[in-house]
């Protein structure tokens, strides 16, 4: 298929209007539990902001307005069309308490790209990877040395309930082909996911 260009922007509180109607007509089509996730599961922490798996969706909705009219997260938005496509969550580490959680132990100088969703009549048209170039841009912006990801690559490594998921949605941390096409290389295997590292020009310069 052909690429389809989109317009890559930061989600401010002037397009989170935008996005909640993406998030609540297309995005999820294809799969509606996770319509009332809202892209605020990997800020939160069970310990911290209680049991993820009996939050409301409208608890994740306000979560995620009063983080954006805050600036206390970060999403970049890809608009095709007139209307929005694609998001990705992209930020610092350390504001993604969930990564705690897993036990991932990330610091200031490293940033995450946590998640990706794309119009499910849209995807395998380079979306992902043009959000994906948008959110490395931002992210050595913001002054971080590495940029990281965790990708599933082993399904069979995967737990019982994960595995229900389909294709798509094991991929919404992004495809591994994608992040080794623009850079990214491969620096450990643990379970199910790879993880990924892109360093700054000037980081890989230094041989740190």
């Amino acid at each position: 298929m052909n690429e389809f260009p989109v317009d890559c922007r930061p989600l401010t509180v002037e397009n989170l209007d935008d996005l909640l109607n993406f998030m609540e007509t297309d995005a999820f089509s294809d799969n509606p539990r996770w319509r009332g996730c809202y892209c605020v599961f990997h800020y939160l922490s069970d310990e911290r902001d209680g049991d993820w798996t009996i939050r409301s969706c409208s608890d994740n909705r306000t979560a995620l307005t009063r983080m954006v009219e805050d600036k206390r997260g970060h999403w970049i938005v890809a608009y095709g069309e007139g209307r929005i496509v694609g998001w990705v969550n992209a930020d610092i580490g350390t504001r993604l308490k969930r990564y705690d959680e897993w036990g991932v132990r990330v610091d200031p100088a490293t940033g995450i790209v946590a998640c990706f969703v794309v119009d499910p009549r849209l995807r395998l048209r380079g979306i992902a990877r043009q959000l994906l170039n948008a959110a490395v841009e931002a992210l050595w912006a913001s002054g971080v040395k590495n940029v990281d990801a965790y990708v599933t690559t082993d399904p069979k490594a995967l737990s019982e309930s994960e595995k229900e998921l389909g294709p798509d949605q094991l991929a919404h941390h992004g495809p591994l082909a994608m992040y080794l096409k623009v850079g990214f290389e491969v620096i450990e295997q643990k379970g199910a996911m790879s993880h990924v590292r892109l360093k700054t020009p000037a980081n890989r310069d230094s041989g740190e």
